[in-house]
């Protein structure tokens, strides 16, 4: 009887045993990884916003200007504008080709827009990853660190030779999660620093891509 009743506790342990299962390990930096996935699946349809902002690199000669920036994926539309209007560019297409306008009336077709982008202004601006950085995401691709906070936000990112910081986020209306206010970007040559004015027009239909 006792054999009986201790094989029958056995299967219960090991009944019980079958359904524990061990937590997946979180990723090195991040604080919350159940909350960081929800926030990567909500912002991965997120692909139709524009935005205003302004931007400072911290060079010796630095540039100021503002940024304004349209996305229908896969089409974009970047225009940097310095002080008067002066001193920036338009870039649009897509990522694997990209049409470059400068102020002075030159005309360029690159599918390496970031290269064209630096050759344009003097000082690099990383617009290929800089699509999914604006939205508090990384690029496509691998990345050397990141740091999550608890509510899932990203704080900052190694990537592609930039290191990028987030210093505040907001949620404008009909944002799907908050949004990046003010963001700092380095790569060691150039700094650039982003503030995010305004986010507008967020996941606007497709067919008024144009």
């Amino acid at each position: 009887m006792k054999k009986i009743l201790f094989a029958v506790i056995g299967v219960a342990l090991l009944g019980g045993c079958a359904i524990i299962h061990k937590p997946a390990p979180g990723e090195a930096g991040v604080a919350n990884p159940k909350a960081w996935q929800v926030r990567q699946n909500t912002l991965d349809g997120f692909s139709h916003w524009s935005l205003q902002g302004r931007v400072a690199t911290g060079q010796l000669l630095g540039w100021t200007g503002n940024l304004s920036w349209r996305e229908r994926a896969p089409k974009f539309d970047v225009r940097l504008a310095g002080p008067l209007g002066a001193g920036g560019m338009r870039a649009h297409g897509t990522l694997h080709h990209v049409v470059i306008d400068t102020d002075d009336g030159k005309h360029f077709e690159t599918s390496d827009p970031d290269a064209l982008v630096k050759k344009t202004l003097g000082w690099s601006f990383p617009l290929q990853p800089l699509s999914y950085w604006a939205k508090g995401l990384p690029a496509p691709g691998d990345y050397q660190r990141i740091s999550v906070d608890a509510k899932g936000r990203l704080r900052s990112l190694t990537q592609d030779g930039w290191t990028v910081s987030y210093l505040d986020y907001a949620t404008p209306a009909g944002a799907p999660a908050p949004l990046p206010k003010r963001v700092v970007l380095d790569n060691g040559d150039t700094r650039i620093r982003l503030v995010v004015d305004r986010w507008f027009d967020l996941n606007a239909s497709a067919d008024n891509a144009g």
